[in-house]
């Protein structure tokens, strides 16, 4: 026994030497809510395969911060689906409410496979989530329209677009209680071409619209009425062209410039675009919009995060990790990225992170620190994904250094958004 208690301290004493880190989260938020797409695996988007397992369901999960261990957190069975990217949700300036769009409805155990997003079945449902008590989030249901696309918000002010014809895009103006007092249908007149995300501008009076078949991102001017509301919106200037497939977009926080994901299909490495929108025009037809560059990062970067001081950008790649099992798979990485005042934006590094499918990256308040969101880990048996953290190091030397701990997820989890 005196032998056996000897080598345990010497493994411990030895164990000293090696620096230590604390298994603690580090981010400043009062929490973070995710979206898990229980319906599919991630190489679902490859393969048709969903993969599903049993009694595993769509959830929406509220995790207050700081997080102790054995703490519960709260949960939700909100439907939601991956293939909103990480536009499907958004919370409000006090964090009381989320609201969360239906992109596609939950699927039945009985469906195994299917050959495109047309089978799945349509969505039609914006779920009001009050998460002012974080551990026991309730959520109430109303009606919108046909496969919503993304959707932003803005003071009281919540827009949706979607793809019901002649209702692309939906205003609703949010009163007491997180329920909607005004439903404005809009029409923005396009052809064989659908609305695919929607960003406010900060100051409330335009908004981006990216149309994706068109690869062209409008930006639109609100018109109120007498009573100085907004009752719809008009195409400011010509738009701006991307050459692939544009994905999610954001201004930078100071409003001057727009930084939109070009996914190129799937097919090479996916790029981030600045654009400049002229919203200073006096005659809305004459407002000319410019590329002012494009950046290369990862493939699949379906995700980037603008830090709050608007100079750093990080974007998700899911590069190769989401291919089925079968054949080869890659390393899904983040790249950290500078952004000039006048749109330059420089690569600085990449970074290989651990699990499958990075969907959604968000700094928290002070940019000190960032997370993201993990499909699924490369693991047999149950299919967990997961929440990943890492510090960030500001400055002339910029980096990414993971943090020790981080959070399991339900299976699919795919956004995550900070509750300020």
């Amino acid at each position: 026994m005196k032998k056996l208690s000897a080598t345990l301290g010497m493994a411990l004493l030895s164990a000293t030497v090696v620096p230590a880190q604390k298994p603690t989260i580090e981010f400043n938020a009062r929490g973070i809510l995710a979206l898990s797409d229980g319906d599919m695996a991630a190489s679902a988007s490859v393969d048709g395969k969903l993969l599903k397992q049993a009694g595993v369901k769509d959830a929406l999960t509220v995790y207050p911060l700081p997080l102790k261990l054995g703490q519960e957190v709260g949960s939700s069975p909100v439907p939601n689906s991956a293939f909103g990217w990480t536009r499907n949700a958004t919370i409000t300036a006090d964090g009381r409410y989320a609201y969360v769009i239906e992109s596609r409805a939950q699927t039945s155990d009985s469906l195994k496979s299917v050959k495109s997003i047309a089978e799945l079945p349509a969505g039609s449902t914006m779920y009001i989530v009050d998460i002012s008590n974080m551990g026991k989030p309730s959520a109430r249901k109303v009606p919108i329209g046909k496969n919503p696309t993304a959707v932003d918000m803005l003071g009281n002010n919540l827009l949706i677009t979607s793809e019901e014809a002649g209702k692309e895009l939906r205003l609703f103006e949010i009163g007491a209680g997180g329920l909607p007092t005004r439903n404005v249908p809009i029409a923005l007149n396009l052809q064989n071409a659908r609305a695919t995300d929607v960003v406010w501008h900060p100051d409330g009076e335009f908004v981006a619209i990216t149309v994706e078949e068109t690869k062209e991102i409008w930006l639109f001017k609100a018109k109120r009425n007498a009573q100085n509301k907004i009752a719809t919106f008009e195409a400011f200037g010509t738009p701006a062209k991307i050459t692939g497939k544009p994905g999610p977009g954001a201004f930078t926080p100071d409003g001057n410039l727009f930084i939109v994901s070009d996914l190129k299909d799937g097919a090479g490495v996916s790029e981030l675009t600045v654009v400049q929108f002229n919203t200073t025009a006096t005659d809305p037809k004459t407002a000319e919009h410019k590329v002012l560059s494009s950046t290369a990062v990862g493939i699949g970067a379906e995700s980037f995060a603008i830090s709050p001081d608007g100079s750093a950008i990080v974007a998700a790649n899911k590069n190769a990790s989401a291919q089925p099992w079968e054949g080869s798979v890659g390393k899904a990485t983040l790249s950290l990225l500078t952004l000039a005042k006048d749109g330059k934006i420089t690569k600085v590094a990449d970074y290989d992170l651990d699990g499958i499918a990075p969907e959604s990256v968000v700094f928290d308040k002070t940019g000190d620190n960032l997370a993201v969101s993990v499909y699924e880990y490369f693991d047999y048996g149950n299919r967990d994904g997961g929440i990943e953290f890492f510090k960030v190091t500001k400055g002339g030397t910029p980096a990414l250094t993971k943090q020790l701990a981080k959070i399991s997820a339900p299976k699919g989890c795919y956004t995550v958004k900070i509750i300020p």
